[in-house]
């Protein structure tokens, strides 16, 4: 007579997941001064921002977790988001083997089939998870482009009202914040 054997496995696969991301990119800045004193301006509209300075670099963490570094002398912005999770996943099979020795082999091949089926499983969660940092990243530079565009465009604007008074005497300024227009009337 023989014996039946019933298999009966449960699995759990954990993970601690560390996820990144990050861009970088050129910022507008015309060269209309030296690189250090266009560094300078853009510093300080970057400091009017909320950014610290440290060196040749700007630098700015928000509250969502993405941080900013600009590079002052490159015209550089790069922006990183990270974030950590924990995954895990379970399953159970239940069989049935006809003697002892092939419920142990198909209990282990069972269970690395279950293994690899949770790493299939958490590895999709992974993804899903990477996805939704990169857009959160995305979405927060879609954000800060008006106001890092505005604070190139006062950068170039000051660096212009600069080099005009070394051309000779200012007689007027007069700025649209609207259109993004100046003029500046220089008597030579």
């Amino acid at each position: 007579m023989s014996r039946a054997y019933r298999i009966a496995l449960t699995e759990r696969v954990r993970r601690h997941v560390t996820l990144d991301d990050g861009v970088q990119t050129e910022l507008e800045l015309l060269p209309i001064l030296c690189p250090e004193r266009m560094a300078e301006l853009l510093a300080a509209e970057l400091v009017g921002l909320g950014f610290t300075r440290e060196g040749g670099k700007a630098q700015r963490a928000d509250e969502d977790g993405v941080e900013l570094v600009v590079d002052l002398l490159e015209g550089t912005l790069a922006a990183k988001i990270s974030g950590e999770a924990e995954l895990e996943e379970e399953g159970r099979v239940v069989g049935v083997a006809q003697s002892e020795a092939g419920a142990r082999e198909k209990a282990e091949t069972r269970r690395a089939g279950m293994r690899r089926q949770l790493e299939a499983r958490m590895e999709g969660e992974r993804r899903v998870l990477q996805q939704e940092l990169s857009g959160r990243l995305e979405q927060r530079l879609r954000d800060l482009r008006h106001e890092l565009d505005g604070a190139c465009t006062r950068t170039v604007a000051a660096a212009l009202k600069e080099k005009a008074a070394t051309l000779g005497e200012i007689e007027e300024i007069s700025e649209d914040a609207e259109t993004g227009s100046l003029l500046i009337r220089v008597r030579v």
